[in-house]
């Protein structure tokens, strides 16, 4: 049986229609395990908080005549603590109003959800069913609804730019990297790529909002020409201000860097030509590099402008990579 202490959250998540569909199974399996409907009822016939709270507290009961003789082996209190947790839990989704769901077959349908993968050198453009456009860059994984509801949500790996269709009844949410990206309608990019550990939104118009996890109260607000980088690793972040459709030139196949770490640049260039770099001198690894490419220039030309701005020494090995020093 799922535990009271994690389903809470994931009802919380429900409830504001963030849930995932696994999340929202297992919500539904809780509920099937603590809801019985009354005898003599229609299968079909909303419940009533009172009937909720007879349930449960019928469950309640039951669980603690069996247990009995087990009791001494509990934490104190925690049986009483289960209860108090389910009633304000089923009170909670009578409450909201928008949930509800019997024994029978009158579930929401489950969300079918769609995978889009792009491959090194490989860009990638999609129109969801909100009209909103998404530019997925090389080596990144999008996961979508097939069809949007009163849920806008969707999830990156790697780095995507969006252009989001203006609804504001229905906020769109962008979950990457333990974070999540609240947008009404706007127009920004989302570096998330697992190397380095550095998460990155950038902001071309409008106002979006970045927090972590599932707490919204400290989340940075962010409007045009802005980006938030947070380096996960060390747990700091900084906003800067940024020219912001330069940055997103990569979806024209260009290339911008704005006092971004080498180790940020390395990771482009990988996911772009399809080569492996590695920085043999670790002071290197933060060195901080700007620079715009055109889409016609090829791997060696920026090679040649990092070696002579920078002082940057590239040799290829036997084995293809490319060692920097």
């Amino acid at each position: 049986m799922q535990e009271d202490h994690t389903i809470q959250p994931l009802i919380d998540r429900y409830l504001a229609g963030q849930a995932s569909p696994e999340e929202a199974k297992q919500v539904n399996d809780w509920f099937d395990q603590w809801y019985t409907p009354p005898q003599g009822g229609a299968n079909d016939e909303r419940p009533s908080g009172d009937d909720i709270f007879a349930s449960v507290q019928a469950r309640v009961q039951a669980y603690e005549a069996e247990n009995a003789g087990k009791v001494v082996a509990m934490k104190p209190g925690r049986i009483r603590w289960r209860l108090a947790a389910s009633v304000i839990s089923a009170a909670v989704m009578v409450a909201g109003g928008w949930w509800y769901r019997s024994k029978m077959p009158a579930r929401t349908p489950a969300v079918k959800y769609l995978d889009l993968y792009t491959r090194a050198g490989q860009l990638s453009k999609i129109t969801l069913t909100d009209s909103s456009i998404i530019w997925l860059n090389a080596s990144s994984h999008l996961r979508y609804p097939e069809q949007f509801s009163t849920n806008r949500t969707v999830y990156l790996e790697g780095e995507a730019y969006f252009d989001v269709h203006q609804d504001p009844q229905h906020p769109f949410l962008i979950e990457s990297n333990g974070y999540r990206t609240r947008v009404l309608g706007t127009t920004f990019n989302i570096r998330s790529y697992t190397a380095p550990n550095t998460y990155k939104v950038t902001v071309s118009s409008g106002k979006v909002a970045v927090y972590q996890g599932v707490d919204s109260s400290h989340a940075v607000l962010l409007t045009a020409n802005q980006e938030l980088r947070v380096n996960i690793d060390k747990g700091t972040q900084q906003v800067r201000n940024v020219p912001a459709q330069s940055i997103m030139r990569w979806k024209e196949g260009g290339l911008c860097f704005e006092k971004d770490h080498l180790t940020e640049v390395v990771i482009s260039l990988q996911h772009r030509y399809g080569k492996t770099f590695r920085i043999t001198a670790a002071p290197l690894q933060n060195m901080e590099i700007s620079g715009t490419f055109d889409p016609h220039q090829s791997l060696e030309d920026i090679l040649k402008i990092l070696s002579k701005v920078y002082g940057l020494h590239f040799k290829a090995t036997r084995n293809g990579t490319i060692n920097i020093s």
